[in-house]
């Protein structure tokens, strides 16, 4: 509760400040950083993240944590659904962190959102989930290649894998996973104080090779693939393990 109020503290005069300025960027990574510390997050990176001026990030989603994870280690913002423009407090964050909006049921929407991606502040990254919701973490569900941009904007594509184990490193148990992931009906408040009262969750990011896409249809199926070629590789480790 301490980070998250501190949070909200840090969002009021972040607000006011003007965007190209340098405390604009270093709040929120204070931010992230505080909610990393206060619901026992600790990260384990692998790679090296690829130029945000230039790279699309894609990364698999498993919980609303992963936002908190790629904030604290990215200068980038991130595709959302177009409801949380609307909540309370939250909306007026994210569009002012810079976040691109899709509105999932208009059959335009994919158009809208190829739009405001090619027109995407230069010198700034953004993030897709491409799967477009949540899982287990334990597989990668379908990508949607229309989410993606594929053009001078976005020359290059950049893979994340994010895995969430144990706090002390050991693979998650089926029980564990599921209570990690924000999937379905879950409500967000009882997850987050269930999560933060678990004894803490250790999560592994890899920044995959990133690729030129030759449009659209490729960097969905790349991405797929590197993506859950990383996962398969931590199962078979875990089974092993286990053995």
């Amino acid at each position: 509760m301490a980070a998250v109020v501190a949070l909200l503290l840090l969002a009021l005069p972040w607000i006011c400040l003007p965007r190209h300025s340098r405390l604009h960027r270093a709040l929120p990574a204070l931010g992230w950083k505080l909610l990393l510390a206060g619901f026992g997050i600790r990260l384990r990176c692998h790679g090296t993240p690829a130029a945000p001026c230039s790279a699309l990030t894609v990364a698999n989603h498993v919980s609303w944590t992963d936002i908190v994870v790629l904030g604290r280690l990215l200068d980038a913002g991130f595709v959302a659904k177009s409801e949380i423009a609307d909540w309370p407090i939250i909306g007026v964050l994210t569009r002012r962190y810079g976040c691109a909006f899709i509105a999932r049921d208009s059959r335009a929407a994919a158009h809208r959102l190829a739009r405001a991606m090619d027109a995407y502040p230069a010198g700034r990254g953004l993030v897709l989930f491409a799967e477009g919701t949540t899982g287990l973490g334990d597989t990668v569900l379908p990508f949607h290649s229309g989410l993606f941009a594929a053009n001078a904007r976005w020359p290059q594509v950049q893979p994340v894998t994010i895995v969430y184990r144990c706090a002390d490193g050991t693979p998650l148990s089926p029980a564990g996973r599921r209570a990690v992931a924000w999937v379905g009906d879950d409500a967000l408040l009882p997850h987050a104080l269930a999560l933060a009262g678990a004894g803490g969750v250790t999560v592994e990011v890899w920044f995959e090779e990133s690729f030129a896409p030759q449009n659209r249809k490729h960097a969905a199926q790349e991405s797929h693939r590197l993506i859950a070629a990383r996962l398969a590789e931590n199962q078979a480790a875990a089974l092993n393990r286990a053995a």
